[in-house]
């Protein structure tokens, strides 16, 4: 369960603008591989690129694969699988893929399995030495709300970091019996069963998941982030504050709430502070106000 949760968390997730790049080939994992990679498509017509989110994460449940470029436009494939080959979307299929904008109609999302949409990802090379991977993809996704749809072409994800997971080549994050993360949610006390810090193209994250991982409540932040109050908005593109009260239910920091770091142990890789924010639905939904959250965590 809580892989399941972990992967949704992240899917979601706002990380800092980041550059994307081109890099050299690498051929069959040989090389030393680049650090950031390209991640681009087709949409309706107009090129789309992951120029501040590229993140791939291998779990026990397969991978999710999520793009998000500067304007807002988000792009998440999930596969049932982390292996080389051709997966299809469509029906029930385990697969599917979704594409809305973070920053702007919020409410129409675009989905693979409903109707006449669907389409077809493939990974086309797994590299477990340098942890990246590579593929292509294409869709033609429908909103349910007016059945309009996009048209998904040319997708390419070219040496993109993967990172978590159980897939034998990645450790799992340091979280341990030590780390907390506890809050108060909409006047009733969260305290973390269970903890993780992940650092994922130049970013932290630090998550903590109630028993049985039902919810969990979690902090985007720089790993050299220094000791000072920081505004919790995903507009900042650095600072962002998550919360899932259900598996399917994602609300983030949109407009307010503050991360205060009391200390930042660079070479213990100990942090340490406090937050507050209004967690709000990317479309529709429900807020949710979270006070009174402390955090210490090895990373």
């Amino acid at each position: 369960m809580k892989s399941r949760v972990l992967s949704h968390l992240l899917v979601i997730l706002l990380f800092s603008f980041l550059a994307c790049k081109k890099e050299s080939s690498i051929e069959n994992g040989s090389g030393t591989g680049p650090t950031d990679g390209d991640f681009y498509a087709t949409i309706d017509g107009n090129l789309w690129n992951a120029d501040s989110v590229q993140l791939i994460l291998v779990n026990s449940n397969g991978v999710s694969i999520t793009g998000i470029s500067k304007t807002g436009g988000q792009l998440s494939i999930v596969l049932p699988a982390f292996k080389t080959g051709t997966y299809t979307f469509g029906g029930q299929s385990l697969s599917y893929a979704v594409y809305g904008n973070l920053l702007t109609n919020q409410t129409n999302v675009y989905v693979s399995n409903i109707a006449t949409a669907g389409g077809t990802t493939t990974i086309t090379s797994i590299d477990t030495i340098n942890h990246i991977v590579s593929g292509t993809f294409e869709f033609t996704l429908m909103n349910p709300a007016d059945n309009s749809t996009k048209t998904i072409t040319k997708g390419i994800f070219n040496y993109v970091p993967y990172s978590d997971g159980t897939g034998g080549v990645v450790n799992p994050p340091p979280g341990g019996p030590s780390d907390t993360i506890n809050a108060t949610i909409d006047g009733v006390k969260f305290v973390s069963a269970d903890v993780i810090s992940s650092i994922t193209n130049g970013q932290l994250l630090i998550a903590g998941f109630s028993a049985g991982g039902l919810s969990d409540v979690g902090l985007l932040m720089p790993p050299d982030i220094a000791a000072g109050s920081y505004p919790l908005d995903f507009a900042t593109g650095q600072y962002i504050g998550i919360y899932n009260p259900t598996p399917t239910v994602t609300l983030i920091s949109q407009s307010s709430g503050t991360l205060t770091i009391t200390s930042n142990d660079t070479v213990a890789k100990l942090i340490k502070g406090t937050f507050n924010f209004t967690a709000s639905p990317t479309g529709s939904g429900t807020p949710a106000v979270i006070t009174e959250g402390y955090f210490s965590v090895t990373y």
